[in-house]
Order: structure tokens, then sequence, then C-alpha cells
């Protein structure tokens, strides 16, 4: 087994083990998604500026299509929705940022077209509805639906 596989291996045995990396990358992955929640639009800005400079240091000097910062922000910015550019990573950092951009960037784009005060997950109690109007809605739902079934064809 090559070099860079043991090495990935490992890197993904720490980030997951109990206790360990795996912790920190959970809370660092949660603070990103709040801050995310809270302040989208910035949280794009940063993301693109930020993948952008790392793009850039990757790919300068190996990739003929990156001579400047601006390339490698066209990129970034593609990579966040439709991946629109004639600019492909040559390094495998490269490589790297633009699979992270590519799996994050979708969902990062469009939370930030939510309206304000959405809530940041599905379930009903975290958007600040009380656990007893969530049993009124379900209790007129289910005598709506009885009657529904009631209801000859």
């Amino acid at each position: 087994m090559n070099e860079r596989a043991l090495i990935t291996l490992g890197l993904l045995a720490a980030c997951t083990a109990r206790g360990g990396a795996g912790e920190s990358m959970t809370r660092l992955h949660e603070k990103m998604r709040d801050y995310q929640a809270r302040e989208p639009a910035n949280a794009i800005l940063l993301t693109v500026l930020g993948s952008a400079a790392a793009f850039y240091l990757a790919e300068r000097g190996h990739n003929p299509k990156v001579s400047t910062f601006h390339d490698a922000l066209v990129y970034a910015a593609t990579n966040l929705s439709v991946g629109y550019s004639d600019i492909f990573a040559k390094t495998p950092g490269g490589k790297a940022i633009g699979a992270l951009l590519m799996t994050y960037g979708p969902a990062l784009a469009t939370r930030a077209l939510d309206p304000p005060g959405m809530p940041t997950s599905p379930v009903p109690h975290t958007s600040g509805v009380s656990d007893a109007a969530v049993d009124r809605i379900v209790a007129s739902l289910d005598a709506i639906l009885a009657q529904l079934r009631a209801r000859p064809l």
C-alpha cells in the first residue's frame, strides 16, 4: 500500500475515534453549522475566499490555468453550485479542496437563500413550537384523516 493511502486511512481513523480527534471534528462541525445558520452570506463569503486562497496556493506553479488569485476565485465560486469553469484541479491539495467545495457548496448556497428565521433543523421542536401545539396539530390531522377514510369513494 502506498504512503498516501496509509496517511489517509490514519487520518480517517483519528477523526472517527471516540474521545480523540473525532470529538474535535464534531465540535468544529457544530460550530460551523451554527455560524452558517446565523450568517449564511458571511459563511459563503468566507468559504469562497478561504478556499480560493487555499486552491491558489495548492495549484500555483502546477496548473497553467491558475495564474492569478482571480482564477482560483472563479474556480471556488463555481464549485459551490454548478462547477461551471474550464479550470480543473491538478494537485492532490487542489483536488481535495474541490471535493470539499462540491460536497458542501450546494447545501451552503441553498441555505443562504432561506428566509430569515428559518429553523436550521427539520425537527418541529427546534422551531419554537411547544409540545402541546404539536400535539394539537397532530390530533387535528388525525381527525381529518379519519374523516377522509370514512367517506365512500
